[in-house]
Protein backbone atom coordinates (compact mmCIF):
# COMPACT_ATOMS: atom_id res chain seq x y z
CA UNK A 1 0.00 0.00 0.00
CA UNK A 2 2.87 2.35 0.84
CA UNK A 3 4.60 1.62 -2.46
CA UNK A 4 1.33 2.04 -4.37
CA UNK A 5 0.89 5.47 -2.77
CA UNK A 6 4.48 6.32 -3.62
CA UNK A 7 3.84 5.26 -7.23
CA UNK A 8 0.96 7.74 -7.42
CA UNK A 9 3.10 10.53 -5.93
CA UNK A 10 5.84 9.83 -8.46
CA UNK A 11 3.48 10.92 -11.24
CA UNK A 12 3.89 14.45 -9.89
CA UNK A 13 7.66 13.88 -9.75
CA UNK A 14 7.68 13.03 -13.46
CA UNK A 15 5.90 16.26 -14.35
CA UNK A 16 8.25 18.24 -12.12
CA UNK A 17 11.29 16.72 -13.84
CA UNK A 18 9.82 17.33 -17.30
CA UNK A 19 9.16 20.94 -16.29
CA UNK A 20 12.75 21.53 -15.19
CA UNK A 21 14.16 19.88 -18.31
CA UNK A 22 11.82 22.02 -20.41
CA UNK A 23 12.79 25.15 -18.50
CA UNK A 24 16.39 24.69 -19.65
CA UNK A 25 15.18 25.33 -23.21
CA UNK A 26 11.96 27.33 -22.88
CA UNK A 27 13.11 29.86 -20.30
CA UNK A 28 16.42 30.72 -21.96
CA UNK A 29 16.45 34.47 -22.57
CA UNK A 30 12.70 34.83 -22.04
CA UNK A 31 10.55 36.64 -19.51
CA UNK A 32 7.42 34.68 -20.40
CA UNK A 33 6.80 30.96 -20.69
CA UNK A 34 3.90 28.55 -21.01
CA UNK A 35 3.70 25.89 -18.31
CA UNK A 36 2.13 23.24 -20.55
CA UNK A 37 4.49 23.90 -23.44
CA UNK A 38 7.45 23.77 -21.04
CA UNK A 39 6.38 20.33 -19.77
CA UNK A 40 5.78 19.17 -23.35
CA UNK A 41 9.26 20.35 -24.38
CA UNK A 42 10.84 18.85 -21.29
CA UNK A 43 9.35 15.42 -22.01
CA UNK A 44 11.28 15.11 -25.27
CA UNK A 45 14.43 16.79 -23.98
CA UNK A 46 14.40 14.35 -21.04
CA UNK A 47 14.14 11.26 -23.23
CA UNK A 48 16.61 12.58 -25.79
CA UNK A 49 19.30 13.08 -23.14
CA UNK A 50 18.46 9.75 -21.50
CA UNK A 51 18.75 7.98 -24.84
CA UNK A 52 22.18 9.51 -25.44
CA UNK A 53 23.35 8.40 -21.98
CA UNK A 54 21.81 4.93 -22.28
CA UNK A 55 23.20 4.17 -25.74
CA UNK A 56 26.66 5.36 -24.66
CA UNK A 57 26.58 3.00 -21.69
CA UNK A 58 25.31 0.09 -23.81
CA UNK A 59 28.06 0.53 -26.39
CA UNK A 60 30.60 0.28 -23.55
CA UNK A 61 28.83 -2.81 -22.12
CA UNK A 62 28.53 -1.18 -18.71
CA UNK A 63 25.94 -2.29 -16.09
CA UNK A 64 22.64 -0.60 -15.30
CA UNK A 65 23.87 0.94 -12.04
CA UNK A 66 26.44 2.97 -13.99
CA UNK A 67 23.66 4.43 -16.13
CA UNK A 68 21.66 5.14 -12.94
CA UNK A 69 24.57 7.09 -11.43
CA UNK A 70 25.04 9.07 -14.64
CA UNK A 71 21.35 9.84 -14.90
CA UNK A 72 21.10 11.06 -11.30
CA UNK A 73 23.83 13.59 -12.10
CA UNK A 74 22.10 14.65 -15.34
CA UNK A 75 18.74 15.10 -13.60
CA UNK A 76 20.32 17.10 -10.79
CA UNK A 77 22.08 19.32 -13.33
CA UNK A 78 18.83 19.82 -15.26
CA UNK A 79 16.90 20.73 -12.11
CA UNK A 80 19.50 23.28 -11.02
CA UNK A 81 19.93 24.73 -14.51
CA UNK A 82 16.18 24.84 -15.15
CA UNK A 83 15.52 26.52 -11.80
CA UNK A 84 18.16 29.16 -12.43
CA UNK A 85 17.11 29.88 -16.02
CA UNK A 86 13.40 30.08 -15.19
CA UNK A 87 13.74 32.19 -12.04
CA UNK A 88 12.35 35.26 -13.85
CA UNK A 89 9.79 33.71 -16.18
CA UNK A 90 8.46 30.97 -13.88
CA UNK A 91 6.73 33.12 -11.21
CA UNK A 92 4.92 35.10 -13.88
CA UNK A 93 3.87 31.93 -15.70
CA UNK A 94 2.40 30.40 -12.54
CA UNK A 95 0.67 33.67 -11.64
CA UNK A 96 -0.82 33.97 -15.14
CA UNK A 97 -1.98 30.33 -15.06
CA UNK A 98 -3.49 30.73 -11.58
CA UNK A 99 -5.33 33.88 -12.67
CA UNK A 100 -6.76 32.12 -15.73
CA UNK A 101 -7.87 29.11 -13.67
CA UNK A 102 -9.51 31.36 -11.07
CA UNK A 103 -11.57 32.97 -13.84
CA UNK A 104 -12.83 29.59 -15.07
CA UNK A 105 -13.03 27.49 -11.90
CA UNK A 106 -16.18 25.48 -12.91
CA UNK A 107 -14.64 24.53 -16.27
CA UNK A 108 -11.38 23.36 -14.71
CA UNK A 109 -13.23 21.41 -12.02
CA UNK A 110 -15.14 19.70 -14.82
CA UNK A 111 -11.93 18.93 -16.75
CA UNK A 112 -10.30 17.55 -13.58
CA UNK A 113 -13.35 15.38 -12.87
CA UNK A 114 -13.34 14.02 -16.44
CA UNK A 115 -9.61 13.29 -16.16
CA UNK A 116 -9.97 11.51 -12.80
CA UNK A 117 -12.83 9.32 -14.05
CA UNK A 118 -11.00 8.65 -17.32
CA UNK A 119 -7.80 7.68 -15.48
CA UNK A 120 -9.65 5.54 -12.92
CA UNK A 121 -11.41 3.52 -15.62
CA UNK A 122 -8.13 2.86 -17.42
CA UNK A 123 -5.93 2.16 -14.39
CA UNK A 124 -8.27 -0.40 -12.82
CA UNK A 125 -8.91 -2.23 -16.10
CA UNK A 126 -7.17 -5.44 -17.11
CA UNK A 127 -4.16 -4.75 -19.31
CA UNK A 128 -2.16 -7.53 -20.87
CA UNK A 129 -0.62 -7.79 -24.32
CA UNK A 130 2.62 -9.31 -25.57
CA UNK A 131 4.27 -5.90 -25.89
CA UNK A 132 2.96 -4.85 -22.48
CA UNK A 133 4.54 -7.89 -20.86
CA UNK A 134 7.80 -7.04 -22.64
CA UNK A 135 7.89 -3.55 -21.12
CA UNK A 136 7.47 -4.81 -17.57
CA UNK A 137 9.62 -7.87 -18.24
CA UNK A 138 12.50 -5.91 -19.72
CA UNK A 139 12.40 -3.45 -16.84
CA UNK A 140 12.42 -6.25 -14.26
CA UNK A 141 15.14 -8.17 -16.13
CA UNK A 142 17.38 -5.11 -16.29
CA UNK A 143 16.97 -4.62 -12.54
CA UNK A 144 17.58 -8.27 -11.65
CA UNK A 145 20.64 -8.70 -13.86
CA UNK A 146 22.04 -5.14 -13.57
CA UNK A 147 22.40 -5.11 -17.35
CA UNK A 148 20.89 -3.19 -20.27
CA UNK A 149 19.09 -5.17 -23.01
CA UNK A 150 21.46 -8.13 -22.68
CA UNK A 151 18.85 -10.74 -21.74
CA UNK A 152 15.60 -11.83 -23.33
CA UNK A 153 12.90 -10.80 -20.81
CA UNK A 154 10.61 -13.66 -21.94
CA UNK A 155 13.11 -16.52 -21.65
CA UNK A 156 15.96 -15.13 -19.56
CA UNK A 157 18.46 -16.23 -22.21
CA UNK A 158 21.56 -14.14 -22.85
CA UNK A 159 21.53 -12.23 -26.15
CA UNK A 160 24.78 -12.07 -28.09
CA UNK A 161 23.69 -8.84 -29.81
CA UNK A 162 21.35 -5.95 -29.11
CA UNK A 163 17.92 -6.18 -30.69
CA UNK A 164 17.86 -3.09 -32.91
CA UNK A 165 14.12 -2.67 -32.44
CA UNK A 166 14.81 -1.66 -28.83
CA UNK A 167 18.35 -0.30 -29.15
CA UNK A 168 17.30 3.32 -29.69
CA UNK A 169 13.93 2.95 -27.93
CA UNK A 170 15.26 3.26 -24.40
CA UNK A 171 11.87 3.91 -22.76
CA UNK A 172 11.77 0.68 -20.70
CA UNK A 173 15.37 1.12 -19.56
CA UNK A 174 14.44 4.53 -18.19
CA UNK A 175 11.73 2.71 -16.22
CA UNK A 176 14.38 0.38 -14.83
CA UNK A 177 16.63 3.29 -13.84
CA UNK A 178 13.79 5.08 -12.05
CA UNK A 179 12.77 1.87 -10.27
CA UNK A 180 16.36 1.48 -9.11
CA UNK A 181 16.54 5.08 -7.90
CA UNK A 182 13.27 4.98 -5.94
CA UNK A 183 13.38 1.28 -4.99
CA UNK A 184 9.91 0.71 -6.39
CA UNK A 185 8.58 -2.48 -8.00
CA UNK A 186 8.49 -2.42 -11.82
CA UNK A 187 4.79 -3.36 -11.91
CA UNK A 188 3.87 -0.40 -9.73
CA UNK A 189 6.09 2.01 -11.64
CA UNK A 190 4.83 0.87 -15.06
CA UNK A 191 1.14 0.28 -14.31
CA UNK A 192 0.59 3.23 -11.97
CA UNK A 193 3.29 5.87 -12.36
CA UNK A 194 3.93 5.68 -16.10
CA UNK A 195 0.32 4.86 -16.98
CA UNK A 196 -0.89 7.82 -14.93
CA UNK A 197 1.78 10.04 -16.45
CA UNK A 198 0.72 9.02 -19.97
CA UNK A 199 -2.95 9.77 -19.25
CA UNK A 200 -2.20 13.21 -17.80
CA UNK A 201 0.16 14.04 -20.67
CA UNK A 202 -2.59 13.05 -23.11
CA UNK A 203 -5.11 15.36 -21.44
CA UNK A 204 -2.48 18.11 -21.33
CA UNK A 205 -1.88 17.87 -25.08
CA UNK A 206 -5.64 17.86 -25.68
CA UNK A 207 -5.83 21.06 -23.63
CA UNK A 208 -2.97 22.62 -25.62
CA UNK A 209 -4.72 21.74 -28.87
CA UNK A 210 -8.05 23.08 -27.69
CA UNK A 211 -6.47 26.36 -26.60
CA UNK A 212 -5.11 26.78 -30.13
CA UNK A 213 -8.46 25.88 -31.67
CA UNK A 214 -10.85 27.70 -29.32
CA UNK A 215 -8.76 30.35 -27.58
CA UNK A 216 -10.11 31.06 -24.09
CA UNK A 217 -13.60 29.65 -24.67
CA UNK A 218 -13.57 27.17 -21.79
CA UNK A 219 -17.00 25.81 -22.69
CA UNK A 220 -15.68 24.58 -26.03
CA UNK A 221 -12.41 23.45 -24.48
CA UNK A 222 -14.22 21.39 -21.83
CA UNK A 223 -16.48 19.85 -24.47
CA UNK A 224 -13.49 19.02 -26.67
CA UNK A 225 -11.66 17.20 -23.85
CA UNK A 226 -14.82 15.37 -22.77
CA UNK A 227 -15.53 14.22 -26.34
CA UNK A 228 -11.91 13.07 -26.80
CA UNK A 229 -12.00 11.03 -23.57
CA UNK A 230 -15.36 9.46 -24.44
CA UNK A 231 -14.09 8.64 -27.93
CA UNK A 232 -10.99 6.99 -26.44
CA UNK A 233 -13.12 4.81 -24.15
CA UNK A 234 -15.57 3.68 -26.84
CA UNK A 235 -13.45 3.53 -30.01
CA UNK A 236 -10.89 0.91 -28.99
CA UNK A 237 -9.83 -0.80 -32.20
CA UNK A 238 -6.48 -1.68 -33.73
CA UNK A 239 -6.94 1.30 -36.05
CA UNK A 240 -7.09 3.95 -33.30
CA UNK A 241 -4.63 5.27 -30.74
CA UNK A 242 -7.30 4.64 -28.10
CA UNK A 243 -6.24 0.99 -27.94
CA UNK A 244 -2.78 2.02 -26.73
CA UNK A 245 -4.13 4.62 -24.30
CA UNK A 246 -6.67 2.30 -22.68
CA UNK A 247 -5.08 -1.16 -22.90
CA UNK A 248 -1.34 -0.50 -23.32
CA UNK A 249 -1.03 2.69 -21.31
CA UNK A 250 2.51 2.26 -19.98
CA UNK A 251 4.08 1.48 -23.37
CA UNK A 252 6.09 3.93 -25.40
CA UNK A 253 3.60 3.53 -28.25
CA UNK A 254 0.91 5.01 -26.01
CA UNK A 255 2.89 8.24 -25.76
CA UNK A 256 3.66 8.09 -29.47
CA UNK A 257 0.01 7.84 -30.48
CA UNK A 258 -1.53 10.14 -27.87
CA UNK A 259 1.17 12.71 -27.12
CA UNK A 260 3.71 12.80 -29.96
CA UNK A 261 1.45 12.75 -33.01
CA UNK A 262 -1.19 15.15 -31.56
CA UNK A 263 1.76 17.24 -30.36
CA UNK A 264 3.03 17.56 -33.93
CA UNK A 265 -0.44 18.74 -34.94
CA UNK A 266 -0.22 21.32 -32.13
CA UNK A 267 3.11 22.48 -33.55
CA UNK A 268 1.47 22.72 -36.98
CA UNK A 269 -1.18 25.04 -35.51
CA UNK A 270 1.60 27.15 -33.98
CA UNK A 271 3.33 27.37 -37.36
CA UNK A 272 0.07 28.49 -38.95
CA UNK A 273 0.24 31.51 -36.66
CA UNK A 274 3.90 32.22 -37.36
CA UNK A 275 5.62 30.01 -39.90
CA UNK A 276 8.98 31.67 -39.26
CA UNK A 277 8.97 31.09 -35.49
CA UNK A 278 12.42 29.61 -34.88
CA UNK A 279 11.53 28.19 -31.47
CA UNK A 280 8.57 26.26 -32.90
CA UNK A 281 10.74 24.70 -35.60
CA UNK A 282 13.33 23.75 -32.97
CA UNK A 283 10.54 22.19 -30.91
CA UNK A 284 9.50 20.09 -33.90
CA UNK A 285 13.11 18.95 -34.31
CA UNK A 286 13.30 18.12 -30.61
CA UNK A 287 10.12 16.03 -30.89
CA UNK A 288 11.64 14.18 -33.84
CA UNK A 289 14.83 13.45 -31.88
CA UNK A 290 13.29 12.63 -28.51
CA UNK A 291 10.39 10.49 -29.74
CA UNK A 292 12.75 7.79 -31.01
CA UNK A 293 13.46 6.92 -27.37
CA UNK A 294 9.77 6.17 -26.77
CA UNK A 295 9.17 3.66 -29.55
CA UNK A 296 10.90 2.51 -32.72
CA UNK A 297 7.60 3.06 -34.52
CA UNK A 298 8.18 6.80 -34.17
CA UNK A 299 11.01 6.52 -36.69
CA UNK A 300 8.41 6.05 -39.41
CA UNK A 301 5.33 7.75 -37.98
CA UNK A 302 6.95 11.04 -36.93
CA UNK A 303 8.38 11.80 -40.41
CA UNK A 304 5.02 10.75 -41.90
CA UNK A 305 3.05 13.02 -39.55
CA UNK A 306 5.48 15.85 -40.18
CA UNK A 307 5.04 15.47 -43.93
CA UNK A 308 1.25 15.35 -43.64
CA UNK A 309 1.16 18.65 -41.74
CA UNK A 310 3.89 20.44 -43.66
CA UNK A 311 2.41 19.95 -47.15
CA UNK A 312 -0.69 22.09 -46.45
CA UNK A 313 1.51 24.57 -44.57
CA UNK A 314 3.54 25.20 -47.72
CA UNK A 315 0.41 26.05 -49.72
CA UNK A 316 -1.35 28.01 -46.97
CA UNK A 317 1.68 30.17 -46.18
CA UNK A 318 3.10 30.18 -49.71
CA UNK A 319 6.56 29.80 -48.22
CA UNK A 320 8.93 27.38 -49.94
CA UNK A 321 11.48 27.68 -47.10
CA UNK A 322 9.19 25.42 -45.05
CA UNK A 323 10.28 22.37 -47.07
CA UNK A 324 14.00 22.22 -46.10
CA UNK A 325 13.13 22.91 -42.45
CA UNK A 326 10.62 20.08 -42.49
CA UNK A 327 13.09 17.72 -44.16
CA UNK A 328 15.63 18.41 -41.42
CA UNK A 329 13.00 17.51 -38.81
CA UNK A 330 12.15 14.32 -40.71
CA UNK A 331 15.80 13.29 -41.08
CA UNK A 332 16.35 11.68 -37.61
CA UNK A 333 13.50 9.21 -38.13
CA UNK A 334 14.60 8.44 -41.67
CA UNK A 335 18.18 7.76 -40.57
CA UNK A 336 17.10 5.45 -37.74
CA UNK A 337 14.74 3.61 -40.11
CA UNK A 338 17.61 3.05 -42.55
CA UNK A 339 19.77 1.74 -39.68
CA UNK A 340 17.02 -0.70 -38.68
CA UNK A 341 16.67 -1.93 -42.30
CA UNK A 342 20.45 -2.42 -42.44
CA UNK A 343 20.21 -4.45 -39.23
CA UNK A 344 17.45 -6.65 -40.69
CA UNK A 345 19.64 -7.20 -43.77
CA UNK A 346 22.56 -8.24 -41.50
CA UNK A 347 24.60 -5.21 -42.54
CA UNK A 348 24.82 -3.70 -39.02
CA UNK A 349 25.00 -5.45 -35.67
CA UNK A 350 25.94 -4.26 -32.18
CA UNK A 351 27.21 -7.10 -30.00
CA UNK A 352 26.67 -7.33 -26.24
CA UNK A 353 30.36 -8.15 -25.70
CA UNK A 354 33.71 -6.88 -26.98
CA UNK A 355 34.57 -8.39 -30.37
CA UNK A 356 38.21 -7.41 -30.31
Amino acid sequence: MIQASAAVCLIAFNFMIYFFFGSVLCAAGRREMSLTRTVFTGLFFYYLLFSVCCISVMLKWRPLHVLKDIWIVVMAAAVVTGAVMSRRACPGAFHKAAAFVSQHIPAFIFICAVTVVFAAVILVSYQFTLDASYYVGNTATALQTDTINMYDPFTGEWLDHYEMRYFFATFSINDAVMCSIFHIHPLLWCKITMAGTAILLTVMVLYMLSRKLFGTDMRKISSFILFACVADLFMITIYTTAAFLTTRTYEGKCLLGNVVLPGIFYIYLCLLEDVKDRRTWLLLLLVALGSSALSSSSNMLVPAMTGVTIVPLVFLKKDISVIPKALICMLPGIILTVIYIAYVKNMIVFYTYPTR
